[in-house]
């Protein structure tokens, strides 16, 4: 039996290290946007290695003859393994043995469980997505595991901040629905983005809010891409409104003003960004800030499911 000291002690390094993790999660997601939006996904054509090297460095790579990428395109997807392997992967393990020692409840270490294994999952995936030429589902499915991993990091990190749970909650159940669809409507939107970038399709429609004035039949797949991604992010921002509707009966908790108040910030911000994005003829750091802004909404939205759902487990 561990002493309270020690429990202390035990807890207090979960959340740093989940904390961190969080922060790691969200830095791979970033230099993922970059690698796909620079077109540097296959820049590095073997895996684990790049073009038989540990480290690619300029020189070597210089003697390489069909070498069709600029050596920071080279250096973004090597920075992007390399934050997954060397902090990404180890901090998780911690996260995981420091876990077990720590969190009681059942249902956090069956979390802690599967968070190891979309771990190792996405190992594979990223190796995957390499050998698949950077497929725009392979893409999207790598990018899913990630916002997963976030997902169920997310529960961990609130457990160890020891929250006090609000139990006079009302409406949890019609909360955690409405979150739950709202969260995977969000999740379904950034896999589309994806798939919208590595199809070719960002400028299928070129102009905002309206598709394109080119004449060409809207039935055509790029189009179509485009504006299944257009239409999920119109979706994603109804299912938000609710979110905030559903929380106006505890607006008097200065927590739930604050998540409600950046709700709307959010989802109003990604809107005039998503149009940007278009005006501006995908410019990659106002293309990478969309996406961005998209991560923050899915954390806002996840770190708000899971106190409600702990809610509900003490009211239970």
């Amino acid at each position: 039996m561990l002493t309270k000291v020690a429990e202390g002690k035990f807890i207090y390094t979960l959340k740093l290290l989940a904390g961190l993790l969080l922060i790691l999660i969200f830095v791979q997601i970033s230099l993922g946007s970059a690698v796909r939006l620079t077109g540097s996904g296959l820049s590095c054509p073997d895996w684990p290695l790049c073009y038989g090297l540990w480290f690619p460095d300029q020189e070597k790579l210089s003697k390489i003859s069909d070498l069709n990428f600029e050596y920071y395109q080279v250096m973004l997807e090597w920075i992007h393994r390399f934050n997954a392997a060397v902090f990404i992967t180890p901090v998780t393990f911690l996260v995981f043995f420091v876990g077990l020692r720590s969190l009681k409840h059942k249902s956090s270490l069956i979390i802690l469980y599967i968070i190891v294994l979309i771990l190792a999952l996405q190992g594979l995936m990223g190796g995957f997505t390499v050998l698949d030429k950077n497929s725009p589902w392979s893409v999207a499915i790598h990018l899913g595991l990630a916002l997963s991993l976030m997902f169920l990091v997310l529960k961990i990190f609130l457990d160890s901040l020891n929250i006090n749970s609000i139990t006079s909650m009302p409406a949890v159940k019609n909360k955690i629905l409405i979150l739950s669809g709202t969260i995977t409507i969000v999740l379904a939107t950034m896999l589309m983005g994806a798939i919208v970038s590595k199809s070719g399709s960002s400028l299928a429609c070129d102009i905002w809010p309206k598709c394109s004035n080119d004449g060409i039949s809207l039935l055509q797949s790029n189009k179509l891409i485009h504006l299944s991604h257009r239409v999920l992010a119109l979706v994603s921002a109804l299912f938000v409104l609710l979110v905030v509707r559903a929380y106006n009966d505890v607006k008097k908790y200065n927590f739930f003003s604050v998540q409600i108040k950046i709700l709307i910030s959010l989802i109003i911000l990604q809107i005039l960004i998503g149009a940007t994005v278009i005006f501006t003829e995908v410019n990659i750091l106002i293309a990478m800030l969309h996406q961005s802004i998209a991560v923050i909404l899915f954390i806002v939205l996840s770190f708000l499911f899971w106190f409600t759902l702990q809610s509900n487990f003490k009211r239970n």
